[in-house]
């Protein structure tokens, strides 16, 4: 049967969605029909991952096809082979031509990002569209932002329309009681400008001059200002007249309602009035006096009681009436002004981005939009040189509005002709991307049966598939994740939610068995600190119960925000866990590039005290200092730096800063490297660091001030990149973690179900002609929303309800992550709430079967675990010294890749010494051993196998009986000190120990068997030493092997 040419597969989590991508694909490819397919599919994806890792798939499936020559298959080769119907020597032949094919015209497997893809439309429309042809594409668009927002700030007293605007904005926020600094709400209000679906608005606005937006804010203050003036008058009345007969307010019934609701009006506290028990007693005639009153006092509130009633409904008729109104205005005036000043920032960026040659990845679906989707397709192919039969679209649910309307015309085309197809994969219950634009319910609507174009935007009829068959959990875990799902879908909102997890949630499981759920509730009623001490404690425990069956590698705990990942990793990490997150990885971690930038800072500005302390207190750690440390910090501090570099001098330092000013920003951060000795092992994160100041240099102005700025702004997310395979335990946020799989995952997560933060919308305004002409208005999607009229309300339920959703999806994506065991743990409140993940369990919990119970937690399954795999300590790491050279001595600077730090296999044994030379240069006495040790592994640079081991051969070589008295506290020790001989060469003698005679002891470390070059090279250091003056009484060549040897060499 002929297959559809319009498929949607609704893949839910762990369903074999990859399998099936690869599998459609390659049915393609060997279809003789189709005759070099590959160069007529796009196959889109959402990440360069995601991409990379199709791309490899389709390859090695490919490989093993053409490959096999036994003619057994596998599970996929039978697959492809049943719908081809063609023997499997036929599809060897047909994987092994179609293999060779795509490697020898490698550019026309298009396999990418759709981002990428747009790029490719737009270079090839880049002067249609009025673009230089040589832009770049500035992916950091945060910090070019902020660049304006500081260019705009700029013009404060030089334009007076833009001071006029700022110091008005400056003024409200300082009679709101906040910070008169504007910076950070510029700075917010400027991303409206790259956002997606605000362009329709903003097109509105691009009309409004800045006094539109000067006299709504005027119209609009005295409008509120008129309200509140009356309502305080009404509340001032009631209070007096209260006060005329010196009634006590605990006389009044409903603890005081009626005074109280006067204190409300005068205080303009709208927000929490309510009239319903004052209309209840109203209704009956009720005399308002308490049950305690005493008679005068009830015969005293009897007389002002119809003078008060009057009041109350004066008030209530006005409050009703413009209550709605009122509300819409503060709303609008806390971001009004600031609005006001895109128009402006607008030009300031436009100016950046035409000095810098740069256009924003977010203004590319918006040009094409403009400019290209009433093309003919046709055209458009013939522009960027292919034309596209297929197109594969993978994670559906995460596509923008415009990203698949841009789309539609290009398969439009191909669907119109013969042997085309599309072939759309995604979970609407794993769209977790909204605030970035995604707009989950496009793919709902592409994924049901149903008529117009939302539903199917084709001319042909579309077939829905679902993958609904878990292969990657174990059957425990996905009977809890289907249980628990269908029993909270009743507490969605909106319907069309909630038939979502009632029809597309429930999995069938394989033959799998086995799976452990755990969750744990931790005491209720804690302080914030002693919470996120009980939250790390039982994250621990359950790591170290886990790790008696799993290596840490095979353990991952997701969390809602970065900072609960931080201070995660910080508790586990001092209670010796090895950890990979987020921030283990910044770059900032590193103590070296640390230095670095302090070292920047200081030369950019000799008076910053703090960074010059900071350059002292990491140099004295690496000099062999003889005082204290204090004492050496105040010998050199406010010191400035051509004086400060002049008196390390006597330490060794050679730094000259007349010289490091002269260079660029990535030539100073070299000379810092050489200067200081940096570069005395391999450092993955100084290798990144240096390619970020690369990207930027070449990108962005490039002195030192800029990039200072630049590293401020973005230190806490310029990392390294992480090894596969390293053995530790993995913290990401659930939005990281999303199409990952791991064989435990902890969630120490309590999330907010109707979490409302930091969300914004723009307000279709009812009556524009009453607003200056303003058709929309972006206002806060704040509880008061819903106060601000019908049509509030209805943004206000819209809103929560995809907040609702939004959040059980990120739920779902961090529950279904498990393959093995899953670890819930959440914190308890006093009172139980749905608008929570703690309410959610506990009410799915009371009708769960087969739980065990135990005081605070319930779990689920056994948790011994089944088929454990086999546990490999292969190591995977050579360490090499990283190079740092010069170009204007013209010596060759070779750039050593940052994946070599980390991934390659150790061999030999040179490297080996190289490493044990490394470390021994920073060990002075016995006490440093593991601290060196710690460093390096903290670092990444050794396992903690490595570690064990160097500790081992270390601790030996510094307690060995010819050897521990040159390794004690308190000696004068040289390791790998650079020292000038007579005739202008250098020498490095791996260590040197002097005593109070000015006699030395030479130590030089050596791997492998005794050698007489070797004697001849310590002999040649002791004669250097003696023409300096010294007396050398020992010479020691210690071989480093699993026994330590020594031999003293006498002559």
């Amino acid at each position: 049967m002929q297959p559809s040419k319009f498929q949607v597969y609704n893949a839910s989590a762990g369903s074999g969605k990859t399998y099936t991508l690869v599998r459609e694909y390659l049915v393609l490819l060997l279809n003789p029909k189709y005759g070099n397919a590959y160069k007529h599919i796009l196959a889109i994806t959402f990440t360069n991952k995601a991409a990379a890792e199709m791309k490899e798939r389709v390859l090695k499936e490919l490989r093993a096809l053409a490959e096999n020559s036994s003619g057994e298959l596998s599970d996929l080769g039978n697959s492809i082979a049943h719908t081809l119907n063609c023997l499997p020597k036929q599809l060897q032949i047909r994987a092994a031509f179609t293999l060779e094919s795509i490697l020898q015209n490698y550019s026309a497997f298009n396999i990418a990002t759709i981002d990428s893809f747009t790029y490719r439309l737009i270079r090839s429309f880049a002067y249609d569209l009025g673009l230089p042809l040589n832009f770049e594409v500035e992916m950091d668009s945060k910090t070019v932002l902020a660049e304006a927002v500081d260019l705009l700030m700029a013009q404060l007293g030089e334009n007076s329309r833009i001071t006029d605007v700022l110091i008005n904005f400056a003024l409200q926020k300082t009679d709101e009681d906040k910070s008169w600094d504007i910076k950070r709400e510029l700075k917010d209000t400027a991303e409206l400008l790259l956002k997606e679906d605000s362009q329709p608005y903003l097109k509105e606005l691009e009309k409004k001059p800045v006094s539109d937006f000067i006299g709504l804010q005027k119209k609009l203050r005295k409008q509120a200002a008129v309200f509140e003036n009356r309502m305080a008058q009404i509340g001032e009345q009631g209070l007096s007249l209260i006060q005329s007969v010196n009634v006590p307010l605990s006389s009044f019934s409903d603890r005081g309602v009626l005074p109280n609701y006067f204190k409300k009006l005068k205080t303009k506290d709208f927000k929490t009035i309510t009239y319903k028990i004052i209309d209840k007693r109203i209704e009956a005639n009720h005399h308002f006096s308490s049950g305690k009153a005493t008679s005068e006092d009830r015969a005293a509130i009897a007389t002002i009681l119809d003078g008060l009633i009057g009041l109350v409904l004066e008030s209530k008729v006005l409050f009703e009436k413009e209550i709605a109104d009122y509300f819409l205005y503060k709303e609008i005036l806390k971001n009004l002004i600031p609005l006001a000043t895109l128009n402006e920032l607008n030009k300031v960026l436009n100016t950046l981005k035409e000095e810098r040659n740069i256009r924003f990845n977010a203004e590319f679906n918006q040009l094409i939009s403009q400019k290209l989707q009433n093309q003919p397709a046709p055209y458009i192919y013939e522009r960027i040189g292919e034309r596209f039969k297929h197109y594969f679209i993978d994670e559906m649910q995460d596509t923008s509005v415009l990203q698949w309307q841009n789309l539609i015309p290009l398969i439009h085309n191909a669907l119109s002709q013969e042997y085309t197809g599309l072939l759309l994969v995604g979970d609407v219950k794993q769209s977790i991307y909204r605030w970035r634009g995604s707009n989950p319910e496009q793919f709902l609507n592409l994924s049901v049966a149903g008529e117009g174009k939302k539903y199917n935007p084709f001319l042909i009829p579309k077939k829905i598939e679902p993958l609904d068959t878990n292969y990657r959990s174990l059957k425990n875990i996905i009977r809890f994740n289907n249980n628990f799902f269908t029993h909270i879908a009743r507490y969605l909102k909106k319907e069309i939610y909630k038939q979502i997890y009632l029809r597309e949630n429930q999995q069938k499981e394989t033959d799998k068995s086995g799976g452990y759920v755990e969750v744990s509730f931790l005491e209720a009623g804690l302080s914030k600190a002693e919470k996120e001490l009980a939250y790390a404690e039982k994250v621990l425990e359950i790591v170290t119960r886990c790790s008696r069956q799993f290596q840490h590698k095979e353990m991952c705990i997701l969390v809602r925000k970065n900072q609960e990942g931080v201070r995660l990793a910080s508790y586990l990490a001092e209670k010796g866990i090895k950890i990979v997150s987020q921030e283990s990885l910044l770059l900032k971690q590193s103590l070296k590039v640390d230095f670095i930038i302090n070292m920047m800072c200081y030369l950019n500005d000799p008076k910053d005290a703090t960074a010059q302390f900071n350059v002292l207190y990491f140099l004295y750690d690496r000099l062999s200092v003889k005082t204290e440390k204090h004492v050496f910090i105040s010998r050199l501090i406010h010191k400035n730096p051509l004086i400060c570099f002049d008196l390390l001098s006597f330490y060794g330092v050679s730094f000259n800063p007349g010289e490091a000013l002269q260079y660029s920003v990535y030539e100073l951060v070299e000379y810092i490297i050489r200067s200081f000795n940096l570069a005395d092992s391999a450092d993955a994160y100084i290798q990144f660091f240096l390619d970020d100041i690369f990207t930027f240099s070449t990108k962005k102005l490039n002195d030192l001030h800029s990039f200072l700025s630049y590293w401020e702004e973005n230190k806490e997310k310029l990392s390294i990149t992480v090894p596969e395979g390293e053995n530790a335990v993995k913290i990401m946020t659930i939005h990281k973690a999303k199409g990952l799989e791991f064989p435990v995952v902890i969630v120490p997560a309590n999330i907010k179900i109707k979490d409302l933060t930091k969300l914004s919308c723009w307000y279709p305004i009812e009556n524009p002609d009453n607003y200056n002409g303003f058709k929309h208005l972006y206002i806060s999607a704040n509880e008061t929303l819903k106060d601000t009229g019908k049509v509030g309300n209805m943004f206000y339920d819209k809103i929560v309800s995809e907040q609702q959703f939004d959040n059980y999806n990120l739920l779902y994506v961090a529950y279904t992550r498990a393959v093995e065991q899953l670890f819930i743990v959440l914190e308890q409140y006093k009172s139980s709430s749905l608008d929570r993940t703690d309410g959610l369990l506990k009410d799915y919990l009371k009708t769960a079967e087969n739980w065990l119970e135990k005081g605070n937690t319930f779990s689920y399954g056994n948790p011994l675990r089944i088929d454990a795999p086999e546990i490999s300590d292969k190591n995977n790491k050579t360490l090499y010294r990283f190079n740092s050279t010069t170009w204007r001595n013209k010596e060759i600077k070779i750039a050593t890749s940052s994946s070599l730090l980390w991934n390659e296999e150790k061999a030999v044994l040179v490297q080996y010494g190289n490493l044990v030379h490394e470390i021994m240069a920073q060990v002075f006495s016995e006490d440093d051993v593991m601290q060196v040790l710690n460093i390096y592994r903290n670092q990444g640079i050794i396992s903690d196998t490595e570690r064990d081991t160097l500790s081992k051969l270390i601790t030996q070589l510094v307690n060995h009986p010819q050897l521990r008295d040159y390794y004690k506290q308190g000696l004068i020790v040289y390791n790998e000190r650079e020292i000038l001989t007579a005739d202008g060469q250098i020498v490095i003698p791996d260590r040197i120990v002097f005593n109070d005679k000015k006699e030395a002891i030479i130590i030089d470390y050596k791997t492998g068997l005794s050698d007489k070059s070797y004697h001849q090279q310590i002999n040649n250091y002791a004669a250097v030493l003696e023409q300096l003056g010294f007396t050398v009484t020992k010479k020691l060549l210690v071989y480093l092997d699993e026994v330590i040897t020594v031999e003293e060499v006498k002559y």
